[in-house]
């Protein structure tokens, strides 16, 4: 793809009518059905925060719903979920510094950084999406990993994930390994997701249920005002990655 093709490409997809059209039309029953469904479990743990609490955390409330539509446009293979992705993560990074996760700050680094990685990765490996082809949206084409892409990504990400402990321990981090664990697990993520690779939402799922327990003991270590926000919001990507791993799965075998 020539720099001039790649820029108009570029537009196609990033123009605001396009974003738009992508987060509010194109959706199957299915889809519309899950997306109301993570918005209602999130803003439902929230709401027992704020009864717990009695502090109303928008803000936490407002990044958790920037990462659903991330992760749901995501799983729909819409490379618009870039833009999405790249306002979730500016938001998320104050969120974890403010519960002293370092890792996670660093995390929210790479994930705004990637964002723009991503769009250069899937920008000429998009189809048309034959669920929705009167709206006239495309899919990513994706594929599955060999055998020996998994010999070579385990022993690096155990490899990675004891540097990184290490790294967040001296660093002062309440939780550094459990912290580097989502963070090792998300950076693999995230690449695998660009690579365009159907088991990243195994990495998602790992590393959704893994976040879970780190903001669960980030509100019973020190009562973190946003616990219970970003754990409505882990609660409703875990539900997520797992349409992701059947929908991909399900965009592979088309492929």
């Amino acid at each position: 793809m020539t720099e001039n093709s790649r820029t108009n490409k570029f537009w196609q997809y990033f123009n605001p009518v396009n974003i738009a059209k992508e987060l509010l039309f194109g959706w199957t029953p299915a889809e519309g059905t899950l997306f109301i469904v993570l918005v209602l479990l999130q803003g439902t743990v929230w709401g027992l925060g704020v009864g717990h609490s009695h502090s109303y955390d928008w803000f936490g409330l407002a990044t958790g719903l920037m990462n659903i539509i991330t992760v749901v446009l995501v799983a729909k293979g819409r490379i618009t979920n870039y833009f999405w992705g790249l306002v979730y993560s500016a938001m998320y990074m104050p969120l974890a510094f403010q519960s002293q996760l370092f890792g996670e700050v660093a995390l929210s680094a790479f994930w705004v950084v990637m964002q723009f990685v991503g769009v250069i990765a899937w920008l000429g490996f998009m189809r048309r999406d034959q669920n929705v082809e009167k709206d006239n949206q495309d899919v990513v084409k994706t594929k599955f990993m060999t055998t020996r892409q998994w010999l070579f990504v385990v022993p690096v990400f155990i490899v990675i994930l004891a540097i990184v402990g290490l790294i967040l321990e001296q660093a002062g981090s309440r939780q550094p390994y459990m912290d580097g664990l989502t963070t090792t697990i998300s950076m693999g993520a995230q690449i695998l997701q660009t690579a365009k690779l159907a088991e990243s939402w195994y990495a998602w799922l790992l590393f959704d249920l893994v976040e879970i327990v780190l903001w669960a003991r980030a509100w019973t270590g020190h009562a973190d005002p946003s616990a219970f926000a970003m754990l409505g919001m882990n609660l409703a990507l875990t539900v997520n990655a797992i349409y992701g791993i059947i929908q991909w799965r399900k965009l592979t075998k088309k492929e």
